[in-house]
């Protein structure tokens, strides 16, 4: 539990957009001050959300959140919203970042970013022509689910320890290169 703690605490506190933004406010006249609020701020939403989470976890069993139960009612317009809320906003603001720098001048450029964004979206792309396709898919897509559950947390740490390090030396190189790309 310490060492996830502890990958899990690095990857927040080294996320670039929030740096960013905290540099910002620090350079703003007053902006110890302000600093000092948004620490003050940071970390009681910290405390907030764990509070919250140990408190509704306490000597309970774990059991499939309410809203599992709408599903069945929820509007393609609703999942869309859901989608929206769900995308890894640190990792597309990088792309995003990465695009910016290539200033996209090109159809190459276009359909290198059109490609980056069918990429990020193949998975859900292949699941639902799963889910269409083929007739036993919500068996399968119930047992994808239930190993999800079961090893969703060590995906994550995987994927974001890769992408970290990828990211780290893309960074890296950029520093050390004479004049830079």
């Amino acid at each position: 539990m310490v060492a996830d703690l502890v990958l899990i605490a690095l990857g927040i506190a080294l996320q670039p957009f929030r740096l960013s933004a905290f540099t910002v406010i620090l350079s703003a006249k007053g902006g110890s001050r302000k600093g000092l609020g948004f620490i003050l701020g940071w970390l009681a939403s910290l405390v907030l959300v764990i509070a919250v989470v140990q408190w509704r976890r306490r000597n309970c069993a774990r059991r499939p959140p309410a809203w599992l139960a709408r599903l069945d009612t929820m509007s393609p317009w609703t999942a869309a919203g859901i989608a929206a809320l769900m995308q890894p906003w640190t990792l597309v603001a990088a792309a995003a970042a990465t695009a910016a720098q290539a200033r996209l001048s090109s159809v190459a450029g276009y359909l290198a970013l059109a490609s980056f964004c069918l990429l990020a979206t193949s998975s859900f792309i292949v699941l639902e022509l799963y889910a269409v396709f083929a007739p036993s898919a919500s068996t399968r897509l119930a047992a994808l689910r239930s190993w999800l559950d079961a090893h969703g947390n060590e995906m994550i740490i995987i994927v974001c320890l890769v992408l970290g390090v990828w990211l780290t030396g893309q960074g890296i190189s950029l520093l050390v290169a004479p004049g830079g790309r």
